[in-house]
C-alpha cells in the first residue's frame, strides 16, 4: 500500500551531502529574504557525527526525494540552557529544514511534532530549539507551533541564543503526519 505521507528516518551514512545540501538551499532562501542565518558552509563533518549518533533525521517523499531534515538529540548547549533549565529534561531540535520544494505543507511543524512525541517517548518534559538572533519570523514561527520563549542569551560570539521550548507530546501541524 503506497504513502502519501512523508517518511521520516534516520540518515544514512552517504546522505551527509544531501544534508549539507539542504542546508545550503535553506540558506540561499534566508539570504534571497535578507536574513543573515547560516551565512557560512554546512559542517559536514558535525552532520556525519550526528548521522554515526543516529540524531540525524531526513524526510522523504513517496518518490524517495528529500524533503526535509531534522537533528533531534540531548545535547543542551551550555552556553545557553543552564542548570536552572534542567537541561536532561528535555530533546533538542537542530538543524530543522524543510525544502523549498516543501514549502507550505507543513513539513517543518510535521517534523517538530514527531520530535515532540520522540521527546515524550524519552520521558523528557520539553521539546527545546535555540533560534538564531536576528531572525524574529523564526521566532514567530516557533511561537505558531506552540513553543514559548524563554529567553534570549545575547554572546558576542554566537549568533544563536534565543531559546525555545515546548511541553512534548504537544502537536501543531494540523494533520500532517510522518511516518
Amino acid at each position: 500500500m503506497p504513502s502519501h505521507h512523508p517518511v521520516l528516518r534516520p540518515a544514512r551514512t552517504d546522505e551527509a551531502e544531501v544534508i549539507a545540501t539542504m542546508w545550503h538551499e535553506a540558506s540561499a532562501w534566508l539570504r534571497s529574504r535578507g536574513i543573515d542565518q547560516w551565512q557560512y558552509p554546512a559542517n559536514v563533518e558535525k552532520i556525519a557525527r550526528d548521522i554515526a549518533r543516529g540524531t540525524a533525521h531526513v524526510v522523504l517523499d513517496g518518490a524517495a526525494a528529500h524533503l526535509g531534515t531534522i537533528t533531534l538529540d540531548g545535547f543542551a548547549d551550555p552556553e545557553f540552557w543552564v542548570p536552572t533549565d534542567a537541561p536532561d529534561d528535555a530533546l533538542y531540535a537542530h538543524r530543522v529544514i524543510a525544502r523549498p520544494a516543501a514549502r507550505g505543507t507543513s513539513l517543518g511543524a510535521a517534523m517538530l511534532d514527531w520530535a515532540s512525541r520522540e521527546a515524550e517517548r524519552a520521558g523528557r518534559c520539553w521539546l527545546r530549539v535555540d533560534a538564531w538572533k536576528s531572525n524574529p519570523g523564526l521566532g514567530r514561527y516557533y511561537e505558531s507551533q506552540g513553543f514559548e520563549k524563554v529567553r534570549t542569551v545575547d554572546l558576542p560570539h554566537r549568533s544563536s541564543g534565543a531559546l525555545y521550548q515546548r511541553r512534548t507530546g504537544a502537536t501543531a501541524a494540523g494533520g500532517t503526519v510522518l511516518r
